[in-house]
């Protein structure tokens, strides 16, 4: 622990997620100023869904969760399947134990895992998902099995510049982008080219580099927790 509050001390992060969250308290425990400035907003679709003609309900964020059960309560009798623990995690908060959680976070990746372990076999299957939800996950499963995609909730990006967070900038910060949104947000608003881009994953570092920029390290697991070991094991091999 002493070594690694050497390695991230004083070293300033930002974190762009709608909440802060405690996965990034490794950070800050480890000598590093971590500031949080939201780039995003989500809110409710107020749909409510007859699911009774689905056998199976697929939650790909623990946002689709919450929204989801914002206006649907009756889920009785259906499959749940869920990528990650933490979307499985936030399902228990209702009463619901996921009867298959994905290992993969990708959606080829997980449309390839859900395949090969006939998961979905003899199932309607209903994604569960948010409108800047990228749609390669439902054009792969739609492939091999019959699915609809339900969009519960919206992503409004930030469009106020915060004039603490403009003057960080010009410190040349490492500031961590969960989703595309998140960077895509920040990128209107600031200059980009003068911080050190941190990513949650492959497809948001897909995203970033889309647009002409480089990230500085992207997490090997999709998790708060994750993108902090990464961090810290990128400084721990900065300093050899």
């Amino acid at each position: 622990m002493k070594l690694e509050m050497q390695v991230l001390r004083n070293i300033p992060i930002v974190t762009t997620n709608e909440f802060y969250s405690a996965g990034f308290s490794r950070l800050t425990e480890n000598g590093a100023k971590v500031y949080h400035f939201p780039m995003i907003k989500t809110s409710s679709i107020n749909i409510n869904v007859d699911t009774e003609s689905f056998t199976c309900l697929i939650f790909t964020s623990k946002n689709g969760v919450k929204y989801f059960f914002k206006n649907n309560k009756k889920i009785a009798s259906k499959k749940i399947i869920t990528i990650g623990n933490k979307t499985a995690e936030e399902l228990k908060k209702y009463g619901v134990e996921a009867n298959y959680i994905c290992s993969r976070n990708y959606s080829n990746e997980m449309s390839n895992e859900l395949k090969t372990n006939n998961v979905l076999l003899n199932q309607k299957s209903l994604l569960i998902q948010g409108n800047l939800s990228d749609n390669s996950l439902f054009d792969e499963l739609k492939k091999f099995t019959s699915i609809e995609k339900l969009i519960v909730y919206k992503t409004n990006y930030n469009t106020t510049k915060n004039s603490k967070l403009d003057d960080l900038v010009n410190e040349k910060p490492y500031v961590i982008f969960t989703s595309p949104s998140c960077f895509e947000a920040f990128n209107n608003l600031y200059e980009t080219r003068k911080i050190k881009l941190i990513s949650i994953g492959k497809t948001t570092t897909s995203y970033i580099e889309s647009k002409g920029f480089e990230t500085t390290t992207t997490a090997k697991m999709q998790t708060y927790e994750g993108i902090s070991q990464a961090i810290i094991d990128f400084f721990k091999k900065k300093k050899q």
